[in-house]
């Protein structure tokens, strides 16, 4: 009887799963894991060497990459420590929210200044600030990305140029505004042209037949083309109007400016400086990829004043026969 209750105590148990006993180890929730992700990205940020092919980019910036996520949740939690794509974020993600912001007192200062001005004139301040918006938000969603997968990033790479190719819409329609205030007919045309054209760069930088390295020419030419029409309507108003005047009703002597920033920018990029001269030395703060995105935002807060200027010298000084 006694071997007979020592057998009973000691027969097996029905085995206690995970869950009934409290325990997630086994089956850890989503949230757990990538919470764990997050924090190991946190604490071990990569050398350029220990970057796959496809991620090796700037070979002067050194230290500070994020490992490779393969998670846009992941990606995006990065936003809560620093690394070497901080600044790149946060530089075009600020002003972004900054310029939808600027739209409500855009918009307001418009209305308490000037008491005639037309639905037309607040679609273009609008449209400008929201292809900057535009911009500056696919930017920022770039370069958080940029650690997801070579598939992510190069989809995102692409979007990221779009965005430029936007912003240069909303550049070009609210300059050509300001030059043919009264010309609705040359304003109608290059607004056309500048459509046609970007409508067709936009098309060629999302097109998969024109991806990869043999339609890497064709894709430069149509980008810089798109930029270089924005001369046209310049020299055609210089043509009709005088330089002198334009320099008042264009908001032209910003837009110089703004060309400078963005050459400058472009100068910077292309030279990789000031990393180029001391690897390391910028791996976080201060690369060529961040000052090129601190002076485009200049630029383009350089482009909303030069059109803020025009509209005032149009809307006090020029009166249209008829439109």
């Amino acid at each position: 009887m006694a071997s007979a209750a020592r057998l009973r105590l000691s027969s097996p148990q029905p085995p206690v799963s995970p869950k009934e006993r409290g325990d997630d180890s086994l089956h850890p929730r989503p949230t757990d894991t990538t919470s764990r992700v997050v924090n190991k990205a946190r604490k071990v940020l990569l050398s350029f060497e220990e970057l796959p092919k496809w991620h090796q980019d700037n070979e002067f910036i050194l230290h500070g990459y994020r490992p490779i996520s393969g998670s846009a949740m992941v990606s995006f939690h990065s936003w809560s420590y620093i690394h070497n794509e901080s600044v790149n974020i946060f530089s075009h993600l600020i002003p972004a929210v900054a310029f939808l912001l600027g739209e409500w007192y855009i918009l307001e200062y418009l209305t308490s200044r000037y008491s005639n001005v037309t639905g037309a004139d607040f679609f273009i301040f609008t449209f400008f600030l929201l292809t900057a918006v535009v911009c500056l938000g696919l930017s920022a969603t770039y370069h958080t990305l940029t650690n997801h997968s070579s598939e992510i990033e190069q989809l995102f790479l692409r979007f990221d140029l779009v965005g430029i190719v936007i912003l240069t819409l909303g550049d070009f329609v609210s300059g050509i505004y300001m030059v043919f205030w009264c010309e609705p007919l040359e304003r109608k045309i290059y607004w056309s042209m500048i459509g046609v054209l970007g409508s067709l760069t936009i098309f060629i930088m999302l097109n998969p037949r024109f991806h990869g390295p043999k339609y890497r020419t064709f894709r430069t030419l149509a980008f810089v083309g798109t930029g270089l029409s924005g001369f046209a309507p310049l020299i055609h108003g210089i043509s009709i109007f005088g330089f002198s005047q334009m320099m008042k009703q264009s908001g032209m002597p910003y837009y110089l400016i703004e060309g400078g920033f963005l050459l400058l920018g472009a100068l910077i990029y292309a030279t990789k400086f000031p990393e180029c001269r001391w690897p390391g030395k910028f791996d976080i703060y201060g690369s060529s990829h961040q000052l090129f995105h601190i002076l485009v935002v200049l630029a383009t807060v350089t482009q909303l004043i030069g059109i803020l200027d025009a509209f005032d010298y149009n809307y006090t000084n020029r009166t249209c026969s008829s439109l």
